[in-house]
């Protein structure tokens, strides 16, 4: 290979040639890498681009007009202003229900799905506010015993009027079996074989204050269960 050089001819052999073809190839790679390490990709990237102030705060530091976002359950904290009830008897879907505080008894039955045919409708009180923790039961048209509010549940004492309300017929603590008188709010078996222990021991009630003479119960309970019972 002959190449001019300053005026003066050169000759390169050509395995020489081939050494300077790689030497300057070489170079160029070299030199193309450290300018690049030395002044970046030219890219503008997510980490490069300067933030602006609203962008400071992560998704995780976000917060929804409740309060912090999702607690990572991926469900919805129940509201504490709820209700929990059961329904039995002659509506289609026996089961219990969460409805909100100061829901009636009309809520509840459209809830389990409504009536069944043979349900005794005129033997509730379907304007009846509810409270946690009540049993409610709907009779049927054949029932003898109409007795609809099965358990008064967490919300204390029955009001008369509400006893009213209902049309129940009483329990009578000196005939009623132990299967009637568990139908006694927080009465289970056990109390209930006591009650009639007591009663076979010392003669009939005389008043139903006297319940509490049974052991196991106490005032609170009395006051569940006095809206409920009558001695006869």
């Amino acid at each position: 290979m002959m190449i001019r050089l300053f005026g003066r001819t050169f000759y390169i052999p050509t395995f020489l040639k081939y050494v300077l073809i790689v030497i300057v190839s070489a170079a160029l790679i070299a030199g193309g890498y450290f300018f690049e390490k030395k002044t970046g990709s030219g890219k503008i990237t997510l980490e490069s681009r300067p933030s602006s102030p609203s962008a400071s705060l992560s998704d995780t530091d976000a917060e929804t007009p409740f309060g912090s976002a999702d607690d990572g359950s991926g469900e919805t904290p129940p509201a504490e202003d709820s209700i929990v009830v059961y329904i039995v008897g002659a509506v289609v879907d026996s089961d219990v229900y969460d409805l909100p505080a100061g829901s009636i008894l009309n809520d509840l039955v459209a809830l389990a799905g409504g009536f069944l045919e043979n349900a005794d409708r005129e033997a509730v009180n379907l304007a009846f506010t509810l409270g946690t923790g009540m049993m409610i039961r709907i009779p049927y048209v054949g029932d003898t015993d109409k007795k609809w509010l099965v358990d008064s549940g967490l919300s204390g004492t029955v009001s008369a009027a509400n006893r009213d309300q209902q049309g129940t017929s009483l329990v009578n603590i000196n005939t009623a079996s132990v299967s009637e008188l568990c139908t006694l709010p927080g009465i289970g078996e056990s109390t209930a074989l006591k009650i009639v222990s007591y009663r076979t021991e010392n003669g009939p009630f005389k008043a139903i204050t006297e319940i509490m003479n049974v052991s196991g119960i106490k005032a609170a309970r009395y006051n569940d269960i006095k809206a409920f019972i009558t001695v006869g």
